[in-house]
């Protein structure tokens, strides 16, 4: 990022929280092998002073404070996570926004039909055998652009035709889904990574599930297509999937070993993450309508094969220690 596109305190911008993205303010900004942390109106403090997560200590990293929200969530961001404050951009936020409400609501109405089942069913609703699909729905429209990145405009010559890009999330993946949020953000519980079946080990076993289904020119896309999925994992994990109590839990992975891929370590919780917003992730990308078709279809069969085999892959949560607490509140 060039000097002049760096966001200096007191600049207003859009960031990433979780899967969503919230406008934020600019406190403090600290550059990247400077002693100092700028403070806004030309002042500054030592470095030391500010408890900079040891994963952004490498990088420009900003100290944010979402509109609205109590000081407690103020955090320090990468650059990866901030978005300038523009049309573009507010159009993905309230895409991202509206495709989480429709998951919610749709889930309201599957808990009404669902009153007559016992509590237990009702608390962990993973049980249930249904074959209906539910659909979540991220529209992209040429109408609505938006950016490919902080300051990157899209003109009306480069954006594409509408498309109507949709997930079909069967009723216990989005309980899984609601469990997951109401964990983090309720419960203060952590996904422990140790028992988890990573990222890349669920691609895999579906890419083998396909081949005994599956001619071999239709395997080339599906090894492609998770290929793409297991590195676009990696790259959106920490810029997107990550909670703000689970950012001192990937710190400290990274301190352990720096070249780690996530995909190797996260499973199936963080992958319904991205998956549940990959129509909105992928509708700022130049990809074109058929290929987002054809990784659509794939992530489908994906999501299906994940249900249809859920025990295998469902992880479980722990409860952060006292310290865990305290340090990463006040990240």
């Amino acid at each position: 990022m060039a000097e002049s596109e760096k966001f200096r305190p007191g600049s207003l911008v859009l960031a990433y929280h979780g899967p969503l993205v919230y406008e934020a303010k600019v406190l403090k900004f600290h550059e990247k092998g400077k002693q100092f942390v700028e403070t806004g109106d030309g002042k500054s403090e030592p470095l030391n002073l500010n408890r900079i997560p040891k994963f952004l200590s490498e990088s420009d990293a900003y100290f944010l404070h979402y509109k609205g929200w109590s000081s407690k969530w103020d955090e320090w961001v990468s650059t990866e996570r901030i978005l300038e404050l523009n049309d573009d951009n507010l159009g993905l936020s309230r895409e991202l926004r509206n495709a989480r409400k429709t998951a919610i609501e749709r889930l309201d109405h599957s808990k009404k039909d669902d009153e007559g089942k016992s509590t237990v069913e009702k608390k962990r609703r993973r049980n249930d055998s249904s074959d209906d699909k539910d659909i979540v729905s991220s529209q992209s429209s040429a109408d609505t652009p938006r950016s490919n990145g902080p300051g990157r405009k899209r003109t009306k010559q480069e954006s594409r035709s509408s498309y109507d890009i949709m997930i079909s999330l069967r009723p216990q993946l989005k309980c899984l889904l609601v469990d997951d949020w109401e964990f983090m953000t309720k419960d203060h519980k952590l996904v422990d990574l140790e028992k988890c079946t990573p990222v890349k080990k669920i691609l895999d076993s579906f890419y083998a599930y396909k081949t005994s289904t599956s001619k071999m020119d239709a395997l080339d896309i599906t090894r492609e297509a998770m290929d793409g999925l297991a590195i676009f994992f990696d790259e959106s994990l920490s810029l997107s999937l990550l909670y703000r109590f689970e950012r001192l839990q990937y710190s400290d992975l990274l301190e352990k070993d720096p070249n780690v891929r996530p995909s190797e370590v996260y499973g199936l919780e963080h992958l319904l993450r991205l998956l549940v917003i990959l129509p909105a992730q992928i509708s700022t990308t130049t990809m074109d309508a058929v290929s987002i078709n054809v990784l659509m279809a794939e992530v489908k069969e994906l999501l299906e094969y994940i249900d249809d085999n859920l025990d295998g892959f469902v992880g479980s949560y722990m409860n952060a220690s006292p310290a865990y607490d305290r340090l990463a509140g006040g990240q």
